[in-house]
C-alpha cells in the first residue's frame, strides 16, 4: 500500500517592517538594544501627542467608511483630551526640558482641528489602519509586515504625519516608508495603487495642514526588496556597531545613549 511521506514543516517566518528596517540603517546599536536585547524606553511627550492624534484621526475615518461622513469636531477634540489624559495616567512619559503635559495637549488639539477642517472632507476611506504582510520568497527567512494608516476607495495609499516644519518634496519622494507602503499594496492587491499621499499637519502657532502627493515606480520597489535583502544579512550576521555622525544620536532622541555613548555604556552588551 503507498505511503506519504509527511509534509516538511516550513520554519516560521520572521517578521520585518519598516521601523526596524529604518531603526537598523539609522544605527545598527539602537536596533540591538531594541528588537534584539527586548530593551523599551520611556516615549517622549511628542510621541504620545503623535499617537493620540493617530488614534483619533484613525476614529474618525472608521466610522467613515459607512457614514461618509465626519465627527463633529468637538467629538473628536474630547476623545483626543481624553485619551491625552490617560496615556499620562499609565505610561512612563519622559518629558524634554522644553515640553509640558498642558501644552502639547493644547497643540494637539490645534492639529485635530486643523486635520478636520482642512483634509478630512476631502477623504473617503476604503481601509483604515490596515495590516499588511508581503511575502519575501519561499527561501527568504522575513516577511515584510506593516500598517497602511489609510487607503481611499480610489486606492490611493494615505500616510499620517504631523510635522514641526513642512517636509520637502524630494524628502518624500525618496521616503522608504511610502515606498513600503507602495510595495505592500502591489503585492496585496495586484495592481498599481491609484495614488501616493502624505496627509500632514504642520504644528506651527495656528497648525495648517497640506497633502502632498508623491509616486513610486516598480524600479523604486525592486530597489526596496534588494535593499531589505542586504539589511536582513547583516541583521543575520549580528554585526550591531553604532553610528554616532547624526542628529539622532544624542541623549533627546535617543533612549539608548547614556548605555551606548555615555559614561555608564556596557560594550560587552553587544558581543
Amino acid at each position: 500500500m503507498p505511503t506519504t511521506a509527511p509534509l516538511e514543516r516550513q520554519p516560521e517566518k520572521r517578521r520585518l517592517s519598516f521601523t526596524q528596517l529604518n531603526m537598523f540603517l539609522r544605527c545598527p546599536r539602537q536596533y540591538h538594544y531594541r528588537y534584539v536585547l527586548g530593551i523599551r524606553t520611556p516615549v517622549s511627550g511628542a510621541m504620545v501627542q503623535s499617537r493620540v492624534w493617530h488614534e483619533t484621526v484613525e476614529r474618525n475615518y472608521r466610522q467613515k467608511i459607512a457614514s461618509h461622513a465626519d465627527l463633529p469636531l468637538e467629538d473628536l477634540q474630547a476623545f483626543y483630551a481624553e485619551r491625552f489624559d490617560e496615556a499620562l495616567r499609565v505610561e512612563k512619559v519622559a518629558f524634554e526640558s522644553d515640553e509640558s503635559a498642558g501644552a502639547l495637549k493644547d497643540e494637539g488639539l490645534a492639529i485635530v482641528a486643523a486635520h478636520h477642517r482642512e483634509i478630512a472632507p476631502g477623504v473617503q476611506p476604503l481601509f483604515v489602519e490596515k495590516q499588511f504582510r508581503v511575502s519575501l520568497g519561499m527561501d527568504f527567512p522575513y516577511e515584510l509586515v506593516g500598517v497602511w494608516d489609510l487607503v481611499e476607495q480610489d486606492g490611493t495609499v494615505c500616510d499620517n504625519k504631523a510635522y514641526s516644519k513642512a517636509p520637502r518634496q524630494q524628502d518624500l519622494d525618496r521616503d522608504l516608508q511610502l515606498t513600503v507602503y507602495s510595495l505592500a499594496y502591489r503585492a496585496t492587491f495586484g495592481e498599481l495603487e491609484k495614488g501616493l499621499r502624505v496627509d500632514a499637519v504642520i504644528k506651527h502657532q495656528t497648525p495648517k495642514a497640506i497633502q502632498i502627493p508623491t509616486r513610486r515606480t516598480n524600479r523604486d520597489c525592486q530597489w526596496l526588496l534588494g535593499l531589505i535583502e542586504e539589511v536582513a544579512r547583516a541583521m543575520d550576521q549580528q554585526v550591531f556597531f553604532p553610528n554616532p555622525n547624526g542628529w539622532h544620536c544624542a541623549p533627546r532622541f535617543c533612549g539608548f545613549w547614556d548605555r551606548c555613548m555615555g559614561p555608564t555604556n556596557h560594550q560587552q552588551e553587544v558581543k
